[in-house]
């Protein structure tokens, strides 16, 4: 018997409602983003009011190994950069691309991953304390993260070159292969952030497939499509042409903060 993510889900649902150390639950990830299909984990974030997320945890080990078994289970180092508790489980007999991605954390914590720019809007399991709050990420926060992220990105950009073209004159496609993607990802890709998603300037890469324009994303897929050496050193001068440009179109909006000159 293959248990499916809905029936998971309602499950869940309900055990936790009835836990009075438990005071809210929300779906975030692709539930929120509004991009769930077969594919998707669960990604769950819960708050408590009382109690600590370690006896969760062990009450949520007991709670799936009994309903389903678990097959493996991950839990995150602490301190997490998140700041909250987290771990991953995969089940028996469920969907093979499926695993639960639950995180913790205490009612008192301001950070809770609600703010729609950032993580979409939450879906509401339950909320008995009123304790979720969707405000957007202020704007000094924001201003922030854009400007630490713009430096990184273009301070530096010149010793990622050096090392990617040492690369391509030793002909080593390893460490080529290596540098170029570190480049659009750490350079390219940080600034296509900035210019058309600037609250998820730390995303990297992830979701560009969804955010970008289209012509964005599909310049972005060809740089990508590398098989040797040559192809790398045939698409680096798009790539680099492609950041200088932006840099030149965001310098002026970052070259009185902070960073080099």
């Amino acid at each position: 018997m293959i248990h499916t993510p809905e029936a998971i889900r309602t499950a869940l649902k309900a055990f936790l409602a009835e836990r009075n150390d438990v005071v809210a639950a929300w779906e975030g990830g692709a539930a929120a983003t509004g991009y769930l299909d077969e594919y998707s984990d669960l990604d769950l974030e819960i708050v408590l009011g009382t109690g600590t997320p370690d006896e969760l945890f062990q009450v949520l080990d007991a709670y799936f190994e009994q309903q389903y078994g678990i097959l493996k289970r991950f839990r995150m180092p602490e301190p997490a950069w998140h700041g909250m508790s987290q771990t991953f489980y995969l089940l028996k007999d469920t969907p093979p691309l499926f695993y639960c991605d639950i995180a913790v954390v205490m009612a008192d914590n301001p950070r809770k991953f609600t703010e729609p720019d950032r993580h979409g809007n939450s879906v509401i399991w339950f909320d008995k304390t009123g304790v979720f709050k969707a405000t957007e990420t202020p704007p000094e926060e924001a201003r922030q993260l854009a400007e630490r992220l713009f430096h990184l990105a273009t301070d530096f950009d010149w010793l990622s070159l050096i090392e990617l073209r040492k690369a391509l004159a030793r002909q080593n496609w390893i460490a080529a292969h290596l540098n170029y993607l570190q480049f659009l990802n750490r350079n390219l890709v940080i600034l296509l952030n900035l210019r058309y998603r600037p609250c998820k300037a730390d995303f990297g890469i992830r979701y560009a497939e969804r955010e970008f324009p289209e012509e964005v994303t599909a310049k972005l897929e060809d740089l990508l499509r590398v098989t040797d050496v040559q192809d790398i050193a045939r698409r680096l001068p798009q790539a680099q042409k492609w950041f200088e440009e932006l840099k030149e179109e965001l310098t002026p909006d970052f070259q009185s903060k902070g960073g080099q000159p």
